[in-house]
């Protein structure tokens, strides 16, 4: 009995550690800096459609550099990169696409599916992309769409929601 009454409050006195240290702030992150974050990202993009055109140089095929713009709800520009990931066969790839504002607000993720099954190749070459993840002003961003790949250019049109 004394062996568990030892154990509870052992237990216990666990808890009430892992609740105050849980509770502490250590400057790094803070309700108060969410709340931040949160409004940041309310000013930087609003609700609705989307334009955003990525051009790039090839010549370092499969991971580009580039610049983009992009009008509508997200009103940026700045550098972009992207790392194309070809299927065997040459007709489709996942490329993962990295927008880095020149406001220094943040980043912004896009994984792409793109289709180049589809003669001639342009404007035809057609795909989908989708926000997965964002850092700074961009952490909670949600938006996707559809895209078309005219030369040297990735020419996404969808939603922020």
């Amino acid at each position: 009995m004394k062996l568990q009454l030892k154990l509870m409050l052992l237990l216990a006195g666990a808890a009430l550690i892992t609740t105050s240290a849980c509770n502490k702030t250590d400057g790094l992150s803070s309700p108060q800096s969410f709340k931040v974050n949160a409004a940041t990202a309310s000013n930087v993009a609003q609700k609705g459609p989307v334009t955003i055109t990525a051009v790039y140089d090839f010549s370092t095929f499969p991971n580009v550099k580039g610049t983009f713009t992009s009008t509508g709800a997200l009103q940026l520009s700045g550098a972009s990169t992207m790392d194309i990931g070809p299927n065997e066969n040459g007709i489709r790839a996942h490329c993962v696409v990295v927008l880095t504002p020149d406001d220094g607000s943040g980043t912004i993720t896009i994984h792409q599916e793109c289709e180049f099954a589809i003669a001639p190749p342009y404007p035809e070459n057609r795909g989908q992309w989708q926000v997965v993840s964002g850092t700074g002003a961009y952490t909670n961003l949600k938006g996707n769409g559809s895209l078309t790949m005219p030369p040297n250019t990735e020419a996404m049109t969808g939603t922020i929601y």
